[in-house]
């Protein structure tokens, strides 16, 4: 459990800034999700794209993710089926998709099996690579995650989300000055990227700068003032700082924001700590 040190010199444990962790972990993975069925549905993906063909594999695949966009998952994994029956030595992308829909759904191990199958099949794509760690990484092996967000960047070194996956490998490894290197790197190729300045905001958290960590959640929030989390961590940093009144505003934030009923004891209970050390 991770601690830091609070304004009345006692100990306190950061229940939030590891659940953050997590949560960001699935934000990554949505956006590859739709960053990829997103290009699928412009060009039927990058592998027909290249060989500038079209197949009836091919068309089943674009309609999984007809199917995905409008929420029918069913629908989406059947297409799928179909299009790696009818070209299984060619169906590196239906793999793929696939590993992302089990992904979503918090089938690991059917995701991990998936990707490994594109990857076999197509070892030249960064988004693979990337999204096989993102599910290392979300059930903790860092390590192993590391090796694929390195590979990933090696095909493609301009992916700033990569350098934010390989960034949180190196935090859970402990090797906090290769994470922060990173999270750098990904602000330089996308200073908007909201995921570089939160993860490097809970890493300041554990290297206890909290003024660090309060710029880069105040710059979440610059960047997406509808996202709650950026605000409860921003008033844990704010309570190192003893900036209290200023913490219990972002906490009230928070609480009238989450719909996460964990955050929502964790909030309400430093909140309410507040108002009794406040209290004449």
């Amino acid at each position: 459990m991770m601690e830091t040190q609070a304004s009345d010199g006692s100990k306190r444990p950061l229940f939030f800034v590891l659940l953050s962790l997590s949560i960001i972990f699935l934000a990554l993975a949505a956006w590859f999700g739709y960053r990829a069925w997103k290009g699928a549905s412009d060009s039927q993906g990058p592998d027909a794209a290249a060989s500038g063909e079209s197949s009836p594999a091919d068309d089943f695949v674009a309609l999984a993710l007809e199917r995905a966009r409008s929420g029918d998952v069913d629908g989406a994994l059947q297409a799928l089926e179909v299009s790696i029956s009818a070209d299984p030595e060619g169906a590196a992308e239906a793999y793929y998709y696939r590993g992302l829909i089990h992904a979503e759904l918090g089938e690991t191990s059917n995701a991990l099996d998936d990707f490994e199958k594109a990857i076999e099949i197509n070892p030249h794509s960064a988004e693979y690579y990337a999204s096989r760690g993102t599910v290392y990484l979300s059930t903790g092996r860092p390590a192993t995650a590391l090796d694929d967000f390195t590979k990933a960047i090696q095909i493609d070194p301009q992916n700033a989300a990569t350098y934010v996956n390989r960034g949180q490998a190196y935090a859970h490894l402990k090797m906090f000055d290769l994470a922060e290197k990173d999270f750098n790197y990904a602000l330089k190729l996308d200073d908007r990227l909201m995921a570089a300045y939160f993860n490097r905001g809970v890493l300041y958290m554990t290297l206890e700068k909290p003024e660090e960590a309060v710029a880069d959640f105040t710059q979440c929030i610059e960047l997406d003032a509808d996202a709650p989390a950026p605000y409860f961590n921003r008033a844990v940093a704010l309570i190192d700082l003893g900036r209290r009144d200023e913490a219990a505003a972002d906490l009230t934030i928070y609480l009238g924001m989450t719909q996460d009923e964990e955050g929502q004891h964790q909030a309400q209970a430093l909140l309410d700590n507040l108002v009794e050390s406040a209290s004449p």
